[in-house]
């Protein structure tokens, strides 16, 4: 007879269980009405008005390309803090490698989900990323991950920021309830625009107050990851310091 794969798994906690349904009880039904990269209550700024600026790698998006690495090592070796966000399939590949860099003060890891999707209750995708499909499958995505991460490193990830950066609002309502905070990249303009590499270093090469900007999206390429790389180093010729999101409370 043939294993049954279900029966493989192993079983669930019961706190996640727990968790899941009153997730699920307080939050089925509510419709989204908001949808992009800045909704409502996702954090993209720190609050302080020094001349710091946040800077997150979702490292997903540059795996296996040799990118991750890349930056990561030129983060080393210039002594700069960035917050990591990883997804399930760069924990599983990495783990040693994740608890490396876990330990590493200059690092702080968060969450980018198991599967990187985009943060929905009702499927909607972004930019060629799939959407959450529902409460459920939202709550996996990041809870998942979320003790994915904890398993390695000991430590359980606050900060989360979706595949693809993309919110709803009720998704947001959600990870908050979870105890996370929703990520996004500062924009000095309209909320819910999509940000491409040219609005990230734009956000680089003159970014306000505590601005968080996060690498990430589909098209990370050894070019834009060298164009990171000069404006950081510009920044820091111009007086900004380089912070651990964590570093300094969310605006």
């Amino acid at each position: 007879m043939a294993a049954n794969p279900q029966h493989e798994r192993d079983p669930e906690p019961e706190d996640y269980q727990l968790l899941r349904e009153i997730i699920n009880t307080e939050f089925s039904g509510q419709a989204p009405h908001e949808w992009g990269e800045a909704v409502s209550g996702v954090k993209t700024r720190l609050k302080t008005e020094d001349k710091v600026l946040a800077l997150g790698v979702d490292t997903c998006d540059l795996m296996d390309k040799g990118q991750d690495a890349k930056l990561i090592k030129f983060l080393t070796a210039e002594n700069i803090p960035a917050t990591l966000f990883v997804c399930g399939d760069w924990v599983d590949k990495n783990s040693a490698m994740l608890k490396k860099l876990a330990a590493n003060p200059l690092f702080e890891i968060a969450n980018q989900g198991v599967s990187r999707k985009a943060c929905s209750v009702n499927g909607k995708s972004a930019n060629g990323i799939p959407g959450t499909g529902n409460i459920g499958e939202l709550f996996a995505e990041i809870e998942r991950n979320a003790r994915k991460i904890e398993a390695i490193t000991g430590i359980l990830p606050q900060y989360y920021h979706a595949g693809s950066g993309h919110y709803d609002e009720v998704a947001v309502r959600i990870v908050k309830a979870l105890g996370y905070e929703a990520l996004g990249s500062f924009d000095r303009g309209a909320q819910g625009k999509n940000f491409g590499q040219k609005k990230i270093l734009d956000v680089l090469v003159n970014p306000a107050a505590g601005a968080i900007a996060i690498l990430g999206g589909v098209s990370l390429q050894s070019s834009f990851v060298d164009s990171v790389m000069k404006a950081v180093r510009e920044l820091r010729a111009k007086g900004y310091k380089f912070v651990k999101i964590s570093d300094y409370p969310l605006e």
